[in-house]
């Protein structure tokens, strides 16, 4: 890591393992941008190439180039595919760059996000660039401006980092991110920067005047790089060598800058100042000498003050007899801090992000609230003229118009009802609306199905997180599901509620539909089935006023079609107006300047000039009726006024009825037709929202086999716990019986238990078990006392069982403790053979085959 002659030091790239992109990836852009499917699966391609070069990254220019090219993709598809565990899940995981051991020290770090991926390929850039640096030959020109130029760029790579990633992670996941360290690394990749600098300016032959000040900024930069080192433990990496090094440079540059001022000094004929600093460069070379360790060659610049110290004293004591003043009363020599940290650039010469026809979510995001806005104002809009022409319908029917007119006679049915009448029946009549009808429900169970469904899967994955969160305890150290499912469930419970407004809706679409069902029926069928359903009436005189009003009140129907008509194209206007793509650009236009842009006051700007004048349009249409209705309503007086018979008959209402039905029937199919296309579009929707569940769920699920592939692990390689020591009764009572076979062992002949045993009965089989192994006792539970019996172990014997060696599964026994029931024992197979896997429902967990048991969950 450092070279002998110069001390410099390079920073090693964090190890990363593979990671699945490309899946998780195309599952998001099917969902978000599916047209796109197509063209997006080669860039996806593309950065999965990028990926897997940086994970075997060459340490030279081009391999920094790399890192550079993935991370700036990275940060460009950020706004586009937010991978993170809610959207995109892929699980990114590095090692730390100091521990080589990471698998076994635990300094490794897995998150799902990608500014934790951003966040170690930028380390890897700054690493990689100081090791360019550092394979520098910086005995030449060149090698000095190449160590000093990528010096400066692991500064500003690692200042970044440190700035502008780390801060907004949730948390660190190994110690060579952290800010403690990076500031560490910043300030001394800028320290070796200012050096090699003044190494060139040294070569270069310039003044003392300036290679004395770059000396002084470079012992600056080593002396706040020791502090920002000293402060971080990595006990057992270079990391301590390093701050050892930066101690020893700080005197060293220091002493170097003390040695070109006394340059300057005897040149300006300041013999006592000379001596003074030279006596201070000696003492810090001394310093260097001791603290580099030979990590750099600083032995004979402190040979070379040495010499010129002796000089300078030879000719003050012969020549110039000055007084030596103390180094503290000395001036402070100037600084010229030249290395800085290096801006990370925002593209590279033949870069381009391989997602840039996708739109930014961010601004997908804005198009999206302006559509809303949009559908909403139209729909209120459109709703206002509907109402409108309901209202002058009503006023119409009661007053049985244009019917009225049309039947002066009795006799003859109006023409306008028998063009309603064969409209509707075009149109499908009562069999299209009943099928409609049946058709709604349908719509909707399909609907709460999907959404039912959904939330199945989110809450059999919530409790199986929390089974085994409540199983592992602190081990189980993931994010939980119920705080990752909280978008998940607001929009379930948002689409629920828009289900509950459905039924309703529904229902008083259908309360509408059977109070007006008999005239619906009617003006569906032929015309000689509503000449049978109006009932006769006679013939009605008029005065000269009545005809007088019926003129009025045909002009006023003409009036009434045309305000009708215009209503219709004022309502085309609306739906066709507020071209999302013109907002899409505009909003793009700004997301170039800045992510954060007032999408709300351009939408609003928008919409006031697409729509203001449509708007002023039904404001003056509504105007218009008001003022026409009170016309009709005052002719119609005169005109019922004039006509002989009573003002209302059978015959008008029955006409005013079906004038009624046909209205009904009108706004019942706009309505159901808009109920279809309602559920249809929710259909997408709530399919679409199932899939990301799935994603989110099969994420969750491979994590969790991981974690728990993981957890078995550590727990089958620990050692099983001590066997506690046997009570003490139990000691007293081998000692006593030890003691007695002591004193008289004659008395104790070997065991012939069959002299022992009545003739007339034989041994019970557990005795008979004993005598053939007179050294095995009954087996025993840990904790569980031993009892000693006829025929049981015999501690006079002087034999000492040894309890045989526990199975062992995942770091726990098998024994339960005393006063629970042993579980029930496995299916044994012939080996090399499993029981056949089944498929198991969601929610339920396949057995583990022989010799494969899941952790204890028993009490401990």
């Amino acid at each position: 890591m450092a070279a002998a002659s110069t001390g410099m030091v390079s920073v090693e790239p964090k190890k990363g393992e593979k990671a699945n992109l490309h899946r998780p990836l195309m599952t998001f852009i099917m969902g978000a941008f599916p047209e796109q499917q197509e063209e997006m699966s080669i860039a996806v391609e593309d950065v999965v190439k990028m990926r897997e070069k940086c994970l075997a990254v060459e340490r030279s220019e081009k391999g920094a180039e790399s890192l550079l090219r993935y991370y700036l993709q990275l940060a460009s598809m950020d706004c586009k595919l937010p991978i993170n565990e809610n959207q995109i899940h892929v699980t990114f995981t590095w090692y730390d760059s100091f521990y080589k051991d990471s698998v076994f020290s635990g300094k490794r770090g897995s998150q799902a996000n990608s500014l934790f991926e951003r966040a170690c390929v930028l380390f890897n850039y700054g690493a990689v660039s100081s090791q360019v640096a550092a394979s520098q030959n910086l005995d030449t020109d060149d090698g000095l401006k190449l160590a000093a130029k990528y010096y400066q760029i692991a500064s500003g790579a690692f200042a970044q980092l440190r700035d502008r990633i780390v801060p907004t992670m949730q948390k660190v996941p190994t110690p060579d991110l952290s800010p403690e360290v990076l500031a560490g690394l910043t300030i001394l990749m800028q320290a070796q920067a200012q050096e090699c600098i003044l190494t060139k300016a040294v070569a270069d032959k310039m003044k003392e005047k300036v290679t004395c000040r770059l000396a002084a900024a470079a012992s600056d930069m080593y002396s706040e790089a020791y502090k920002a080192m000293s402060s971080v433990n990595l006990k057992g990496t270079s990391w301590d060598k390093w701050t050892a090094i930066c101690l020893a440079k700080q005197n060293y540059m220091s002493g170097l800058a003390e040695f070109y001022q006394s340059v300057n000094a005897k040149a300006s004929k300041l013999i006592g100042e000379e001596l003074a600093r030279l006596k201070e460069a000696d003492r810090l070379m001394s310093d260097a000498v001791k603290q580099s360790g030979g990590a750099f060659e600083c032995k004979d610049t402190a040979s070379k003050v040495n010499r010129a110290m002796a000089a300078a004293n030879k000719d003050n004591d012969f020549i110039y007899h000055e007084r030596i003043p103390a180094h503290a009363d000395l001036g402070a020599i100037g600084r010229a801090p030249v290395a800085k940290p290096t801006a990370l650039p925002n593209t590279v010469e033949g870069w381009s992000d391989v997602f840039t026809k996708l739109v930014p979510l961010n601004v997908q995001q804005a198009a999206t609230m302006y559509s809303s806005r949009r559908d909403h104002l139209v729909h209120m809009e459109v709703n206002k003229l509907k109402e409108a022409t309901n209202q002058l319908n009503g006023v119409l029917n009661q007053m049985n118009m244009p019917a009225a007119l049309e039947d002066l006679t009795g006799k003859e049915i109006p023409v306008s009802l028998l063009e309603k009448s064969a409209d509707q029946r075009g149109k499908g009549g009562l069999m299209l609306l009943r099928q409609m009808f049946d058709e709604l429900p349908q719509l909707l169970q399909r609907n709460e199905e999907i959404l039912r469904e959904t939330i199945i899967t989110m809450d059999e994955e919530e409790g199986s997180d929390k089974h085994l969160r409540g199983t592992f305890g602190a081990k189980w150290n993931r994010t939980k599901s119920e705080d990752l499912n909280k978008k998940f469930r607001e929009q379930a419970k948002k689409y629920q509620d828009i289900l509950t407004n459905a039924r309703n809706a529904d229902k008083i679409v259908r309360d509408k539909f059977e109070g007006n069902l008999r005239a619906i029926d009617i003006m569906s069928k032929d015309e000689s089935a509503i000449i049978d359903s109006i009932p006769a009436g006679g013939a009605h005189s008029l005065s000269s006023e009545g005809q007088k009003a019926v003129a009025s009140l045909k002009s006023f129907m003409d009036q009434v079609k045309l305000l009708k008509a215009e209503r219709d194209a004022l309502e085309g206007k609306f739906k066709s107006g507020g071209d999302v793509e013109d907002i899409i650009a505009k909003f793009s236009a700004l997301n170039t300047e800045s992510n954060l842009f007032n999408d709300e006051g351009l939408s609003s700007e928008q919409l006031e000039k697409v729509y203001g004048p449509l708007q002023a349009a039904v404001v003056d249409s509504i105007k218009q009726q008001d003022e026409l209705i009170a016309k009709i309503t005052c002719a119609n007086d005169e005109f019922v006024q004039s006509r002989s018979g009573t003002a209302t008959d059978p015959r008008s209402e029955m006409m005013s009825e079906l004038a009624r039905g046909y209205d009904s029937f009108i706004e019942l199919q706009g309505n159901l037709a808009e109920g279809t296309k309602f559920y249809n579009n929710l259909t997408k929707i709530l399919s679409t929202f199932q899939q990301h569940v799935g994603d989110f769920v099969l994420a969750r699920q491979t994590e969790k086999d991981e974690l728990m592939k993981a957890l078995q692990g550590n727990l089958a390689s620990k050692q099983p716990p001590a066997r506690p020591d046997p009570p003490k009764f139990h000691q007293d009572a081998a000692q006593t019986s030890a003691a007695a076979a002591a004193v008289v062992p004659q008395q104790v002949p070997s065991p012939q238990y069959t002299s022992i045993a009545p003739q007339s009965a034989p041994p019970p089989a557990n005795m008979q078990h004993q005598q053939a192994n007179p050294q095995a006792p009954p087996l025993a539970t840990p904790g569980a006392p031993q009892y000693y019996g006829a025929g049981g172990y015999q501690p006079a014997y002087g034999m000492q069982y040894q309890m045989p060696p526990m199975p062992q599964y995942a770091g726990y026994y098998t024994y339960p403790p005393p006063g629970q029931q042993y579980p029930p024992q496995q299916q044994q197979y012939p080996p090399g053979q499993y029981p056949p896997q089944a498929a198991y429902p969601p929610g339920q967990y396949p057995q583990y085959p022989p010799g494969q048991y899941p952790p204890y969950t028993g009490p401990k």
